[in-house]
């Protein structure tokens, strides 16, 4: 994947930010229309990994974040190459059919529509059910605590890339916990950034020469730094 040009990120940005907020499923495909990807992404983890190869092409190799201890409150520092987590995902199988009580239990990968309905639930516990009845039918809320666990399971199995998490160890109290990845949060976090920065090299030469947005986003990413070294110098 190529990375994005100065004007197309800013049309992104221009489109995303009057969006409402999404759903975390529906944000990560409202980035990728917005980019115009065209890559494969039929189910959340499909969308997650497109994500994965458009920060990597536009903001950076590696993903820097913080996450909090939920023991001590210590800021633990990620850094994580895109390339490095990407090659480490397991890869994809096939839905493998789930057995209860000597009875096979038909079931599918939740789709947009599927997590963008439970998440419309005030009750989480009521979200839940919601999107087991639609992956299994109308049995899903009959489902055991067991067949669940081994549900979500399978379901992790096949779409690897729709929950990613980190095992982190506090380097203050010693304490371990897993923290999940919103990639979507780390693209729509980068976009805002680069957005303003652009939108803030506009003003300062279309100042200093009068140029068009147009003009000044035209320029390559080196002649337009070297443009604002030289205002800056006078």
């Amino acid at each position: 994947m190529t990375a994005v040009a100065a004007q197309d990120l800013l049309a992104a940005w221009d489109r995303l930010a009057r969006k409402q907020a999404l759903h975390w499923d529906a944000r990560n495909a409202a980035l990728l229309d917005a980019f115009a990807v065209p890559a494969a992404r039929d189910t959340a983890g499909a969308r997650q990994a497109a994500l994965l190869q458009l920060y990597a092409a536009s903001f950076g190799e590696k993903l820097d974040g913080v996450a909090g201890c939920p023991h001590c409150g210590t800021e633990v520092e990620l850094n994580v190459p895109v390339a490095e987590l990407v090659e480490q995902m397991p890869q994809p199988l096939g839905p493998e059919p789930l057995e209860i009580d000597g009875e096979a239990v038909q079931w599918r990968l939740p789709g947009a529509e599927d997590l963008a309905a439970s998440a419309r639930c005030a009750d989480p516990a009521q979200g839940a059910v919601l999107l087991l009845t639609r992956m299994v039918g109308s049995d899903g809320a009959q489902l055991s605590e067991t067949a669940r666990s081994e549900l979500a399971r399978r379901v992790a199995a096949a779409d690897p890339f729709a929950d990613i998490t980190f095992e982190l160890t506090c380097p203050q109290c010693a304490a371990s916990w897993e923290s999940p990845l919103d990639i979507g949060e780390f693209v729509w976090a980068a976009l805002r950034s680069t957005a303003r920065r652009l939108l803030g090299e506009v003003d300062e030469l279309a100042r200093a020469y009068g140029w068009s947005e147009t003009q000044i986003l035209a320029l390559s990413q080196a002649r337009r730094a070297y443009y604002l070294e030289l205002v800056r110098d006078e």
